[in-house]
Parts: structure tokens; sequence; C-alpha cells
């Protein structure tokens, strides 16, 4: 009896519930409310395959990019992907250093964008011209010769970037202008996909580092072959062949039809040997030939030996 509360108490309960004095004791049977976290500025538009594709055909661009730079500045330099990421385009776009250089490419349906630090272009500069080896080239602002330069350096760069890239999806690459990376936050719409890839640049004992930002509406006319499907301008002709003999080795049946007409169950239950049954074509029409349900072409009965035949006149589309 003595866990049966009394009548008082069963009260002061009620009227504790009414007022919400309960104590949390008293709900610790209740399953709390999961809440997650979705960042909306992290879009995932670039499949997995195009993401691992890209990466490929970047690690290829900074191989062939590293030897082509040590042989035109006349020192060691390495070019290696860091870092791949997707973002909206204003973020990524405002990761930029904020003293980078940018280079517009277009790609026919869009634009890329190739941005690299000052730090690095000033160093190229200075080898160009044969300057001599130090760590750091100090910060300066930029004129006519110092852009025309840095031009030099980015077609330099593009001579290895466009072939990895048409080999990709088939678009060809080329320099459309430069300008302070602030100056092109324009590019894209704000909320735009782009895969942001960044690559450290290791030259003259210091690292800086470039990025390429692909905004999706750029690239989206190939996006099925940056998912790994053969694009029309680079795919392999071995491949198309061997589909086109494994189409060919298909079998399929091959009927002849006079000509054909609908009549009910009834009709065909009253037939009988002897009647006729009028078909309402032509005898000019001659007969169409059938692969499974498909009419291919257009013929004329015949006998071939003791056995009948088809002489095809014409493909069934052609009116002649």
């Amino acid at each position: 009896m003595s866990d049966v509360l009394s009548q008082e108490a069963v009260s002061a309960l009620v009227d504790a519930a009414r007022s919400g004095a309960l104590g949390d004791g008293e709900s610790h049977g209740r399953r709390q409310r999961r809440m997650r976290r979705v960042d909306f500025t992290r879009p995932t538009k670039f499949s997995g395959d195009q993401q691992r594709r890209i990466h490929r055909t970047l690690d290829a661009f900074c191989r062939s990019a590293g030897t082509r730079l040590s042989a035109e500045l006349r020192t060691p330099a390495e070019l290696e992907v860091i870092d791949i990421d997707q973002l909206a385009w204003s973020m990524a776009h405002g990761g930029l250093p904020r003293d980078a250089i940018s280079a517009t490419l277009d790609v026919g349906p869009g634009r890329l964008l190739l941005a690299a630090e000052q730090g690095f272009l000033l160093a190229g500069l200075e080898r160009l011209l044969g300057g001599a080896d130090r760590t750091g080239a100090p910060a300066r602002r930029l004129g006519d010769i110092d852009w025309a330069l840095c031009g030099l350096l980015f077609e330099l760069l593009l001579t290895q970037l466009a072939p990895v890239w048409d080999d990709l999806c088939g678009q060809a690459m080329h320099l459309d202008r430069l300008e302070p990376a602030a100056e092109t936050a324009n590019l894209a719409s704000v909320s735009e996909p782009t895969m942001a890839i960044t690559m450290e640049v290791r030259f003259l004992k210091r690292s800086t580092t470039m990025v390429l930002l692909l905004p999706y509406a750029a690239i989206a006319p190939v996006a099925d072959a940056l998912g790994g499907a053969v694009h029309g301008a680079g795919g392999d002709d071995g491949i198309a062949d061997e589909a086109d003999a494994a189409v060919r080795g298909v079998a399929v049946t091959v009927r002849a039809e006079v000509a054909r007409v609908r009549r009910t169950i009834g009709d065909v239950a009253a037939l009988r040997p002897g009647d006729v049954i009028r078909l309402d074509a032509p005898v000019d029409d001659g007969i169409r030939v059938y692969a499974d349900q498909t009419p291919v072409f257009r013929g004329r009965p015949g006998r071939l030996a003791a056995r009948r035949a088809v002489q095809v006149e014409s493909r069934a589309e052609d009116p002649s």
C-alpha cells in the first residue's frame, strides 16, 4: 500500500503538470529530437566519377607543367594537386589569395578561372628575364610589361593544360584575358556550383598555390564525358567498332507482310474455307519486310527454286 499515491499527492501532480512545473526526470522515456546541420553553401553537383576524372587530368597537367616550367625557367619546379572541393561560386572565389592574378580560360560554352599567387608570377618573371635565384621576389604594382610577361607564363601553363582538357571532354581551351582576382567575381552567379582545385607550386625553395575554378555551367554540355562517357570528338574508334560488331551479331525475326486488317473475334470465328478477306491495300504496294516489329524494306513476292522469297525493292520509309 506504500506504493499507492494518496488523493492529495495525485492532485498535487495534476496541478504541477498544468503549471509546467514537473521535473526533467518525468520525461526520461521520451526520444530526443535529432537535428542535422545542412550546409547549403557546399553543393554536390559534380559526381564522384567526374571529380576523380578531373583529379587524374589535373595530376597529368601538374607533371607536364612542372617539366615545362623547369626547362623554361632553368630551375626545378614542381606542381601537385593538394585539394579538390565543391563550393558555391561566391565561396570558391572568395577563397582565392587577395594578391592573385587570374586568367580567364574560354572553353566554348563557358569560362574557367585559373588564379596564381603573385609571388610565383613575380619570381617566374625574374627567371624569364635572366634574374638570379631568390627565395622571394618583392611585391610590387604590376606595370604593362609585367602584365605582358604574366600572359606569357599563363600561356606556357595553358600549352600543358589545354591538351589534357581536350582529351578529357573534347573542349578546346583558350586564354581570354588576365585580371586581378578581385575583378573576376562576376564570372559566374554567386550560387553556381563550382569545383575548386588547389595546386601547390614548389619553386625557388618556396611554396605558392594556383587554383582552378570550374563552374558547373561551363562544363554542363560535356558532363557525360566528364563522367566517363565517350565524347564524339575524342571517342575510341576501336570501342565503337566492337560495339557495332556486337550489335550486328544479334539475331532478329524477319517476316514478310502483305497487309494487315483488324477484325473482331466473332468475324474471325465465323471464317470458313473459301472465304475472302479484303486487305484494302493496293496491289502495287507489294509487301513489307519487318525486322521484329520494325518495317525495314518494301519488296515483291517471288520464288527461289522451290521456296518462297521476297525481292527487296526499296527501304520502307522511301516512298519512291
